[in-house]
Formats: C-alpha cells, structure tokens, sequence
C-alpha cells in the first residue's frame, strides 16, 4: 500500500531558456547544457537531486544500522551525442559514496543498501515514471 507524502507539479513554457516553476511558488532558472550563462541544465540539475539523495539515504542507512562516521558523495554527469539510431543526446552519470572506514564488505553493503532505497536511484533504474501528451485546445474547452 503506497501513502502520498509529497506532490507538487513544475511547469515549465521557457525549455531550456529561461524559468520553470512550480506550484509551491518557486522557480529556477534552465540554461543549454551548452552554453556558458547563468542557470541550470537539465542534466545538471539531475545529478545534484541524485548526489543529495544518495547522501541522504547513505546517512539514513549508517542510522539504522547503528553507525556513525563521516560520509560524502560525488555524482559525474556528462553529455554525450549519439549518432544512432536514433540520433540524440544522451545523459550519463557515475556516483561515488565516500565512507570514513576501511572495511571495503560494509562499503559494499552500504552502497547496495542505499542505491536500493534512493527515491532517485529507484526512478533512473526503474519505469517509475508517465509520459502523455495533451491537446492545449482539448484542455481549454473542458474548463
């Protein structure tokens, strides 16, 4: 049985050049992936949501087992242009958790442990995810 803990719906009408903005008020600023301005990228921002959620799972996961030692994680993300079929980008990401401790089993175990239960890490291995398509038209009639 699933319990809703937390929703909220981003709209974004700018792409990658200008604001996304949610329903909690809040917007942030997208840039290109390739160009050198002020903002975020897509894949950028994906690797911050999932550094910051492996780390915090990491922490939970000491907790219940009743360990306590100095942790930190590094998320890579970069770009790649793959010539197909079919042509596109494709976004790639290698993490890393960093653990104050010697014993390369509980590493291990650690890491597994949190890969299993990071909400991210659950939505980039799995098809956690909907896509549809919607009639801008349809949507303003049925007003």
């Amino acid at each position: 049985m699933k319990k809703r803990l937390y929703s909220i719906t981003i709209t974004n009408t700018q792409a990658d050049h200008g604001f996304a903005t949610s329903t909690s008020g809040r917007s942030l600023l997208f840039k290109p992936t390739l160009k050198k301005e002020d903002g975020f990228n897509p894949g950028e921002l994906l690797a911050f949501s999932w550094a910051t959620c492996l780390e915090s799972t990491l922490r939970y996961v000491l907790e219940i087992n009743s360990m306590s030692f100095k942790t930190y994680t590094e998320v890579d993300f970069h770009m790649e242009l793959d010539q197909g079929p079919p042509i596109g980008y494709q976004f790639y990401y290698d993490a890393r958790l960093y653990m104050d401790t010697d014993d390369v089993i509980q590493i291990k175990n650690f890491v597994e442990e949190t890969h299993q239960r990071c909400p991210i890490s659950k939505l980039l291995k799995t098809r956690n995810i909907t896509i549809k398509g919607i009639s801008l038209k349809k949507e303003a009639t049925q007003d």
